[in-house]
């Protein structure tokens, strides 16, 4: 069985950020949607507030890049209610109505699908700034019906440059937390008592290097976010923490998903001394642990650092079982949806 990739014109301009069987949330622009059917015109329920200014800019597609306008987690929680990161500010949707959660120490980005909810249904996610001066940087948690943040671990100045996410492992109940970037900042760590304690899985150099992880039964996966040496995609068993390198791919990964059993891998065209070819690539590993390019998108003409990488957006929580969608920005074909489904 094989991996077929279409485009979804009806869904241009929209980013899937969270998709299930019946249920579908969408964002565009500072606007969110929701949908129980994709081939039907998405209902929007919510505006992310923002300055005027910038929502008259972001209307036009490279200002709405230049200025991040644009979510980057919606997560239905429990109790009803919508996390939402959103450019550098992080908040709810209660009731239909966005409201800015308090606590944050500072505006922050949250990289995509950086955030993690446990088994008790509470939010976790970690600054992501330049941080070139090395300060200190926190790690939050959000408890679901609450008005506001709380700091839960800080990493001391001149340890990191930043968090590049947080992942729960259904499995074990242990939280992930991926640092860098820095040789000497790469850190896989994990926690099982949110973040009293941590173990470090791996550190050191660029091949624990990662922004998202993956798990199964036995095993966790990620890419490398490697700047200056081939990115891999590793296979890490959890008891043991052997490694095994799954294969080498063209470019620093970003995202990553799981559908079933396979594992797709979202590539970056940023044009990154490790890169091979300056394409956005989607990456497939199947049950025989062999990696896959599925297709790829080079990076359009657009500069990378003001107008974004060339990237593919996956969905912020996917539970569908034979298919997954994903957003492309910043490359040729900007700002369109695609499916990939079962065939």
């Amino acid at each position: 069985m094989k991996w077929t990739v279409e485009q979804i014109p009806a869904l241009r301009g929209f980013q899937i950020e969270y998709a299930a069987p019946g249920n579908y949330y969408l964002s565009r622009r500072n606007r969110l949607y929701r949908a129980a059917d994709l081939s039907k015109s998405p209902e929007s329920f919510a505006v992310i507030d923002a300055p005027a200014w910038k929502q008259i800019f972001a209307c036009l597609r490279p200002f709405q890049r230049l200025l991040r306008f644009m979510a980057t987690n919606v997560i239905p929680l429990a109790n009803g209610d919508l996390f939402v990161t959103f450019d550098k500010s992080v908040g709810i949707v209660r009731a239909g109505k966005y409201q800015t959660l308090g606590g944050l120490n500072r505006p922050c980005r949250v990289l995509r699908s950086a955030c993690a909810v446990d088994a008790r249904g509470d939010v976790f996610f970690g600054e992501y700034l330049a941080n070139d001066e090395r300060g200190a940087m926190h790690v939050y948690k959000y408890a679901a019906g609450a008005d506001s943040l709380e700091i839960v671990y800080t990493f001391p100045p001149d340890s990191i440059k930043h968090v590049h996410g947080i992942y729960f492992d259904s499995l074990t109940g242990a939280l992930f937390c991926l640092t860098g970037d820095k040789e000497s900042e790469c850190q896989i760590l994990r926690t099982t008592d949110h973040f009293k304690t941590i173990e470090i899985v791996g550190s050191g150099d660029e091949t624990w290097r990662a922004v998202s992880v993956l798990f199964d039964e036995k095993f966790f996966y990620y890419g490398t976010d490697a700047e200056f040496r081939a990115n891999n995609i590793y296979q890490v068993n959890r008891e043991t923490l052997e490694r095994t390198d799954l294969g080498e791919v063209s470019g620093t990964v970003f995202y990553s998903q799981k559908v079933g059993d396979d594992l797709f891998f979202a590539t970056t065209a940023e044009n990154a001394p490790s890169q091979t070819e300056n394409v956005a690539a989607l990456w497939h590993v199947g049950a025989d642990k062999k990696c896959e390019k599925l297709i790829s998108f080079p990076k359009d003409g657009w500069h990378p650092t003001l107008f974004m990488f060339g990237t593919i957006h996956f969905p912020c929580i996917s539970k569908l079982d034979d298919e997954l969608y994903f957003h492309l920005v910043g490359v040729k074909g900007d700002h369109q949806t695609y499916r990939i489904f079962r065939s």
